[in-house]
């Protein structure tokens, strides 16, 4: 009896199972054509039908990755009412995970459902969310969007991470406390501002170990931050505070405990001048047993005495020598170029070989090159071979060779390698290894870069902006750049922000923060530090005027139909359009100004100062103004005086001199009108102070300021 009906039950169990199929089959296409109308309502845009359909579907037990899809589809599009991001990702990832559990395409009314187009539709609604994380733009949205978007592509995450970052470090900068850097150094161990962020925390440890300014606090620093990159930097202030007090015992702990220093050689030189004053043998003795190690014994005494002696290069038919300042030859001209003296050394030139002379005119390391460049901070670049590399003020070498070293400029030195440029700091360490196409001299911590064709910009602290524009200038003081795209010109920060977008025919930079910007013919200013324009771009512009015609930074000169005006940055007339047939900017509180085709002057309060009589006529200097006046040229003081009137050209030399004549025979005139030489045949400057006369006679003076 248990076998029949254990036989009953088995035949029972068979039947059920062959119902079951049927139903499973039956289920499957009707869900099927369930998923066939939802989809053909989806692509005749009937959301609410399809919406319904997808969600019973999706009610059920089993996974549906193609309702899952469509569901993502209706909320990523932003024509229906059921618009909603976080549904469309969540949707999208749901049809992901299901799909991969048992991979199956489909195509449905015309939508194909497979791993590329879930992969596609995933973009689609990682790239909004992108958008509207940027558009929202705050810390917890780019870590939202991090977070909930694993599926994003690689370049999607690391631009959200990127602008993240960005957030944090510019949060860190405003900040600017060492201990905040480091917190984001250590959140943030792979971002793209890492190594400007560690080079800003150096900086920013630097700055608040040494906030007091005194020697212990530098001293505190170089022994705590072996690895700083400001040490360089925190030598040269404790050197200088030594030397300020020439405090001896100050200097003999540096050089003592900071033989690495650039300074040390110099701190040595100081505290033997400091030391030994009458170069008597006990006195020389006595420094050599006290500092055994003073590097300098044979050589500081001779060369500490020759820097003593001031020699001036001096050209005398096409060859070059040096005169002391009694204008008498020390060194005679034999040198096809010569330079100055810097650091005890000049560059000199001969026979197409370049070398180093001391004040003995020796050749100071008995080496010639091809080419060198003057010492600065104890190092020189010279040439040998085709190649550039430093040396020392022994004539060592203390680089490696590179194919090309510019002068330094802002205390740094743009090379070449292998056809790339980099950049060294003053102590001819590597700031930037060789890596631009082109890159130009550093100004105000900035220099421009050259890649494909393409200029960008980077810093000191190798932190460069991308290379986008068809040309940009050097940074002024201010770090503002005028940049060139699409053949517009514009006006960008050193941080990347564009002040003026790329619209102007020209845009040229005068004076305190203050720009001409030139648009159809037509000029106006603008203000970079207020991001304004003082004046509309409606003004007739005359390319051949300098910056210094149209504005002294404080007043601007307008041009229309050929009348000029005055206007302030308040957009106030002060000198009203025919006026004056000229007006020039104040200079020592008088205007020149010409009228009725005859030069004057005024005060600020625009009252006649010295009538208007003269033909031509030049603005103030030093209290005195060259003018003609009946055929001469006179110098005239401030009260209309005259000076000095001759009918030979006046042209100012220096503060208080002028010279009298032209080319082939001059006089000098002082800011008295008294005659000083006569029958000068060549002046050579110096600099703005100090000028080498040769007279007729072949004899040499010198004409200090």
């Amino acid at each position: 009896m248990n076998g029949i009906f254990y036989f009953c039950t088995f035949k029972m169990n068979v039947k059920s199972k062959i119902v079951l199929l049927f139903f499973i089959s039956l289920a499957s296409l009707l869900q099927a054509g369930k998923l066939e109308k939802g989809f053909e309502a989806l692509s005749m845009h009937d959301y609410f039908k399809a919406k319904k359909i997808f969600l019973q579907l999706n009610a059920k037990k089993t996974p549906n990755p193609y309702s899952q899809y469509g569901l993502a589809t209706i909320f990523i599009r932003n024509n229906n009412p059921f618009y909603n991001l976080d549904s469309a990702r969540k949707y999208a990832y749901l049809s992901h995970k299901s799909y991969n559990t048992k991979p199956l395409p489909k195509n449905l009314s015309g939508f194909l459902i497979n791993h590329t187009s879930i992969a596609a539709l995933i973009d689609s609604v990682t790239q909004a969310q992108f958008r509207r994380a940027k558009n929202e733009n705050s810390l917890a949205v780019y870590n939202t969007f991090l977070k909930e978007n694993t599926l994003a592509s690689e370049d999607m995450l690391n631009r959200a991470i990127y602008l993240r970052d960005k957030l944090e470090f510019n949060k860190i900068k405003q900040i600017n406390h060492s201990d905040s850097t480091h917190q984001f150094l250590k959140m943030y161990p792979q971002s793209v501002f890492y190594k400007e962020a560690d080079l800003l925390k150096q900086h920013q440890i630097y700055n608040e170990t040494t906030a007091s300014g005194t020697a212990l606090s530098f001293i505190q620093f170089l022994d705590n931050n072996p690895d700083n990159v400001m040490r360089n930097t925190a030598y040269e202030k404790l050197f200088d505070i030594y030397r300020q007090k020439n405090n001896k015992a100050g200097l003999a702990n540096f050089v003592k405990n900071y033989p690495e220093a650039p300074q040390n050689l110099e701190a040595w030189n100081l505290l033997f001048a400091l030391t030994v004053k009458s170069f008597s043998y006990s006195e020389l003795k006595k420094f050599v047993e006290k500092y055994p190690d003073f590097p300098l014994k044979n050589s500081v005494l001779k060369e500490l005495e020759l820097n003593k002696i001031v020699l001036l290069p001096y050209q005398k038919n096409d060859y070059t020598g040096f005169i002391d300042t009694a204008g008498k030859f020390v060194i005679a001209p034999v040198y096809d170029a010569a330079g100055d003296f810097f650091e005890g050394l000049s560059v000199v030139n001969k026979n197409d070989t370049v070398f180093f002379i001391d004040k003995e005119n020796a050749n100071a390391f008995n080496t010639f090159y091809d080419d060198a460049l003057m010492f600065k901070n104890g190092i020189a670049p010279v040439k040998q071979n085709n190649k550039w590399f430093f040396i020392n003020r022994r004539g060592q070498t203390i680089s490696g060779l590179y194919d090309e070293i510019n002068e330094l400029s802002s205390s740094v030195y743009v090379v070449k390698l292998n056809n790339r440029y980099g950049a060294l700091d003053r102590f001819g360490q590597v700031i930037i290894s060789p890596k631009f196409e082109k890159l130009g001299d550093f100004k105000n911590g900035y220099a421009y870069y050259v890649e494909n064709g393409n200029y960008g910009f980077v810093s000191v602290a190798d932190v460069a902006y991308q290379a986008e524009f068809e040309w940009i200038s050097d940074f002024n003081e201010e770090q503002i750049a005028v940049f060139r795209q699409n053949n517009k010109y514009g006006l960008i920060s050193a941080w990347g922000i564009k002040i003026l977008e790329p619209e102007y025919e020209q845009i040229i930079e005068a004076k305190a923060a203050v720009y001409i910007v030139v648009q159809n013919g037509n000029y106006g200013f603008f203000n970079s530090q207020e991001s304004c324009f003082f004046t509309p771009v409606a003004y007739e512009y005359a390319r051949e005027k300098p910056t210094d015609y149209y504005t002294n930074g404080k007043l601007f000169k307008l041009l229309k139909q050929g009348k000029q005006a005055f206007v302030n940055p308040n957009g106030h007339i002060e000198i009203n359009f025919g006026t004056y047939d000229e007006i020039n900017f104040a200079s020592e509180n008088l205007i020149r100004v010409k009228k009725n085709g005859k030069y004057g002057f005024l005060d600020r309060k625009l009252t006649v100062a010295i009538p208007y009589k003269y033909q031509l006529a030049q603005d103030f200097k030093d209290s005195l103004a060259i003018v003609s006046f009946n055929g001469k040229n006179v110098l005239i003081n401030t009260s209309g005086k005259e000076i000095y009137a001759s009918e030979e050209d006046i042209e100012k030399l220096s503060a208080h001199h002028y010279t009298v004549g032209n080319e082939d025979k001059k006089q000098i005139v002082d800011n008295t009108g008294l005659e000083l030489y006569i029958n000068v045949k060549d002046i050579q400057k110096i600099n703005p102070h100090l000028f080498i006369l040769t007279l007729e006679n072949g004899d040499i003076k010198l004409l200090r300021d």
